[in-house]
């Protein structure tokens, strides 16, 4: 492959440099400099690993990648890099761990270029030069052994041979003052045309078990996409590279407002059929402006308050009480063949809600009482819903289950309560019912309300006795069982908590839900999920535990612009790790009011 002629639109300051500068830069050497010569040197385990990745459908423009160094998961690089497949860039920066501590400084880089198993690849040496000017990077000939880079340059001549690159090795015992000083070196070299590739292994040394362990703290910290919080990992406990995570996050955030998208969470151990005393683990990063889906078994959303009765019936019906069934919209997969009102106002809206969540299954709080027939007169906060139109748009919305344990759930008594149970089990959709445990094979969900409008409206109602419901014996849903538990390990499916609290409008929790949350995590919840306040929150983690304390609405009839929604994306992979992602959402109901 014949390199692409280089963009004319960045200044090419190199024709000024002299004769013995140039020949070290780019493509172009001299036979008397020769480049660094590839560390890998035969083309069948990359050519291998790219012919077999199979590359994520994705419309989105990718900015960053971060990928395993270890040829080992040379299958795991080729995914990263097949999530690029098609684009076009003119720069890569690398970011690598300087394994063997050879840099004389916190980073390192070289103004040579390299040879690698799969043709050559130029370095941008104006860009290295600006680099070099931070007192914090030497010019160093580390990069001749430096793994953590040479793995990676192959799959960088074969996806972009017009690319030009800027290899840094970050020494682990840089501090994150030194991180971010070289942040602000590296922000003006990240253009529209460059690709930030982060080469990092992540828990080094550990069984199989606990090397889940640390990854689940790791995927915590991803989830927030805060770059500060790197800090709280241990290397190499969780990472080989703190400095690289932080940079890659950083500088992401900065230049794109892009954040991860886990889509691969694995273990050396995944290679071998012996059982291996220490192993390494690899998380495979991307990262843009939209949310990246996942080739895991598992993908769940959830989401916050939805009522299809009311003024939304009234959008969605327009006029009809008791709309029919006809086909709904296809995803481009093709995957949910289910029946929707008759309304052009409730297909799109069924559309909408599709394109959002890629068809995967939602997990959503029911805010009201599905019955046969509404009442004609309600009251002021009787919420009803009529089953002829909210049941199947459950169904085209790919709703699995929903929570009734909320503070409507008993608007019009035990009976119509009990009958909407026995009407949404009929059509397949599970329950999350008060003071219960539903066990969804790789997870299980708590469910709560902590408010009651019977028999009269009162907050506070979560017991002790209540929380108990934790440790008992889960029911197993009926229709919806996601197949997705680990396959390699026994650890227990994690416990999340679906809460019905706090008060209505308020973006973050007060006393009562922090001791609540408190309470919880001493039971070993992992997440806990809000509904009530009808505005959304941000998703707030530790290593050991993450909240959204609201997931405002979904589908409500509210237009007040201090109301808003997100989803929750969970990601679970074979290993039994998982990945959050939060999404905040445009008011739905807006689109079709």
């Amino acid at each position: 492959m014949s390199p692409a002629p280089r963009r004319s639109g960045r200044p090419r300051i190199r024709t000024l440099l002299p004769i013995a500068f140039l020949a070290v830069c780019g493509h172009g050497l001299r036979a008397e400099e020769a480049p660094i010569p590839a560390l890998y040197r035969e083309k069948r385990p990359f050519l291998d690993a790219i012919r077999m990745s199979s590359p994520p459908s994705l419309s989105q423009r990718v900015t960053g990648i971060t990928v395993p160094h270890h040829l080992l998961a040379a299958d795991l690089i080729s995914l990263a890099f097949a999530s690029v497949r098609g684009q076009r860039f003119d720069r890569v920066i690398i970011l690598s761990p300087d394994h063997f501590r050879r840099s004389a400084t916190p980073f390192a880089a070289t103004r040579r270029s390299f040879q690698t198993a799969l043709g050559p690849v130029g370095t941008d040496c104006e860009a290295v030069e600006k680099v070099l000017l931070s007192p914090l990077v030497s010019e160093s000939d580390l990069f001749y052994a430096e793994h953590g880079i040479q793995a990676v340059l192959p799959f960088i001549a074969y996806h972009f041979p017009q690319a030009e690159v800027v290899p840094v090795a970050i020494r682990p015992t840089s501090t994150m003052s030194h991180w971010s000083s070289l942040a602000e070196v590296l922000l003006p070299l990240v253009t529209p045309d460059t690709l930030i590739v982060q080469s990092t292994d992540f828990s080094h040394d550990f069984p199989f078990e606990d090397a889940c362990r640390k990854d689940q703290e790791t995927l915590r910290i991803l989830a927030t996409g805060d770059p500060a919080k790197v800090a709280l990992l241990d290397q190499p406990a969780h990472l080989d590279s703190r400095g690289a995570q932080y940079l890659q996050l950083r500088l992401q955030l900065d230049v794109h407002g892009a954040r991860p998208s886990v889509i691969a969470s694995e273990n050396s151990q995944k290679y071998s059929r012996e059982r291996l005393a220490r192993t390494t683990s690899y998380i495979v990063q991307v990262y843009s402006c939209a949310s990246v889906s996942a080739d895991a078994a598992c993908r769940v959303l959830f989401a916050g308050d939805t009522f299809f009765g009311r003024f939304v019936a009234r959008a969605l019906t327009d006029g009809r009480s008791t709309p029919g069934p006809s086909p709904a919209p296809d995803l481009s997969n093709g995957s949910i063949p289910v029946a929707t009102p008759q309304s052009k106002a409730a297909g799109d809206l069924v559309a909408r809600v599709l394109r959002l969540t890629g068809g995967a299954p939602l997990i959503v709080n029911l805010e009201g009482v599905v019955m046969e027939r509404c009442p004609e007169a309600p009251g002021a906060h009787g919420l009803c819903m009529e089953a002829g139109l909210a049941v199947p748009l459950l169904k085209a919305m790919n709703i699995a289950a929903v929570s009734i344990a909320n503070n409507h759930s008993l608007d019009y008594g035990a009976e119509a309560a009990q009958e909407m149970v026995t009407r949404l089990r009929a059509a397949g959709i599970d329950l999350l019912q008060n003071a219960q445990v539903t066990d969804f094979g790789c997870f299980r969900v708590a469910s709560f309300s902590d408010i009651s409008n019977q028999p009269i409206p009162r907050s506070q109602c979560l017991t002790e006795a209540d929380l108990r419901a934790i440790a008992g014996k889960p029911s197993a849903v009926s229709a919806h069982s996601f197949p997705c538990g680990s396959t390699q390990t026994t650890t227990r499916a994690p416990v999340f908590a679906f809460l019905h609290w706090g008060e209505e409008y308020s973006r973050r929790p007060g006393p009562r839900e922090d001791a609540l949350s408190v309470a919880l995590r001493q039971r070993g919840v992992e997440l806990i999920l809000g509904s009530h306040p009808h505005c959304a929150s941000d998703l707030s983690c530790t290593m050991e535990f993450c909240e959204a304390y609201s997931l405002g609405n979904f589908i409500f009839d509210q237009l007040d612009p201090q109301t808003s929604g997100a989803l929750l994306e969970v990601t679970f992979f074979p290993q039994g790790t998982y990945f959050l992602r939060l999404h905040p959402i445009e008011n739905l109901y807006a689109t079709v009011n």
